[in-house]
């Protein structure tokens, strides 16, 4: 049974035009940004499963992933690499905290035979066991086994869940890796890195119909849930680190184009207001406001790296900032300069696949975020509709209140507390 959502049928695309669709529950996720005239395509194939999901195997997501490549029958991988080279394309693979993929970036002229072949290897894969030994032997050498670009999504996945698993993971080591069985491999990619747990999300040149007929191929797996988390707030911790950092964050909602517009301008906002803030005061060396998009939570993240011994000193200004915008202290001049900007930023990045294939994947749970609506709701946006939206997101009820400091003693030395409060 075919359950489509097409959002338009017409072979040219509108700005921010996105296409979802899904043959069937066994199927993968169908996620297309058409844009012609770009030259290029970008494909991602993401799986909800990641390091926080591998059930005391640390490393066995990187593991299965480098084997889809590297010893599957379904395809020599140095014979895909000189594909790759000739034809001015790159495949990259992820491996996140609860989702993991793969991402392929082609000229159009090239992207479809090029995805087919992708799409064949990490949605079909036949395990080749005489190649087992040698791919658990790449994934030992690989960076990405032992060094996460993630902290902030870790360290927040910490501190709101009360699973045991997220407050201590098991680091990830060569050894332990190589030790994994072909009934390991195989169980975990017939299972959570299965069809029917992935989404595949193409954007730029190409043509939408035969993607939408190579993904309809595959299909099969068991389901593999990502819970959403319920946290207890308000928090406010001390952690360890090297120097003073100050974090807020504030859980919001995507469930429609005015929330999602409103996230977007609501962290402009307060990002060029703690720029002007502290540069009259003449402290901190930088600072951000922005959306962080996980599967299990979405959260607006402010956060201010500052001189010693002033960061314990500037948390208050930030949450004054906070405080007047939601109280609605925002004015119409400086509501049109922040939806200016935030349409400009839509704009550019919509001509660019790897760019909107990325806002894809980190939204595939809200796809509000990312869509020909949010144009139009960032144009009615006004000063009052701006606080009724984003005025419950920001209450003290609801912060989340984070000082990382050298002050707080590291796991070592503090008897298995991970953390201290205040």
């Amino acid at each position: 049974m075919l359950l489509a959502l097409w959002s338009a049928t017409v072979a040219s695309a509108a700005p921010f035009e996105v296409r979802r669709s899904r043959e069937s529950p066994e199927h993968a996720r169908l996620v297309l940004a058409p844009r012609a005239g770009t030259g290029r395509a970008t494909l991602q194939v993401l799986f909800s499963v990641g390091r926080f999901d591998e059930g005391g195997m640390p490393g066995l997501t990187l593991a299965c992933q480098h084997v889809m490549l590297e010893a599957n029958r379904r395809g020599r991988y140095d014979a895909l690499v000189r594909e790759l080279f000739g034809a001015n394309a790159t495949l990259t693979l992820s491996t996140g905290l609860r989702q993991s993929g793969f991402t392929l970036s082609a000229p159009r002229e090239d992207f479809g035979r090029l995805a087919e072949r992708v799409l064949t290897l990490v949605l079909a894969p036949q395990l080749d066991a005489a190649r087992l030994e040698d791919a658990l032997e790449r994934t030992g050498q690989d960076p990405s086994l032992t060094v996460a670009d993630d902290f902030l999504e870790s360290v927040l996945a910490q501190v709101l869940s009360p699973e045991p698993r997220f407050k201590a993971p098991v680091p990830s080591n060569a050894q332990a890796v190589q030790s994994f069985s072909d009934h390991d491999v195989q169980a975990y990619m017939a299972g959570p890195l299965s069809p029917r747990n992935a989404v595949v999300i193409a954007a730029g040149d190409f043509d939408p119909e035969a993607l939408r007929r190579t993904v309809a191929r595959f299909k099969g797996g068991s389901p593999s849930a990502v819970t959403r988390l319920q946290p207890q707030l308000p928090v406010t911790l001390k952690l360890p680190a090297m120097s003073d950092i100050n974090l807020l964050a504030y859980p919001i909602e995507l469930n429609d184009a005015r929330q999602a517009a409103s996230a977007r301008v609501v962290g402009v906002l307060l990002g060029q207001r703690m720029e002007q803030r502290f540069r009259r005061l003449g402290v901190g060396y930088a600072q951000d406001a922005s959306v962080l998009l996980t599967p299990w939570l979405d959260q607006l993240v402010l956060t201010l790296p500052a001189r010693d011994p002033s960061a314990l000193d500037l948390g208050p200004f930030m949450l004054e900032e906070v405080r007047a915008v939601r109280e609605g202290r925002v004015g119409a001049e400086e509501l049109a300069l922040a939806r200016a900007e935030v349409l400009a930023r839509l704009r550019a990045d919509d001509r660019s696949p790897a760019e909107v294939a990325q806002a894809l994947a980190a939204s595939v749970h809200a796809p509000a975020w990312y869509s020909p609506e949010v144009e139009a709701a960032l144009a009615a946006l006004t000063p009052e509709s701006l606080t009724q939206t984003v005025g419950g997101w920001l209450g003290e009820d609801r912060r989340i209140h984070l000082l990382f400091t050298p002050s707080v003693l590291p796991l070592r030395s503090t008897a298995g507390a991970r953390m201290r409060r205040r």
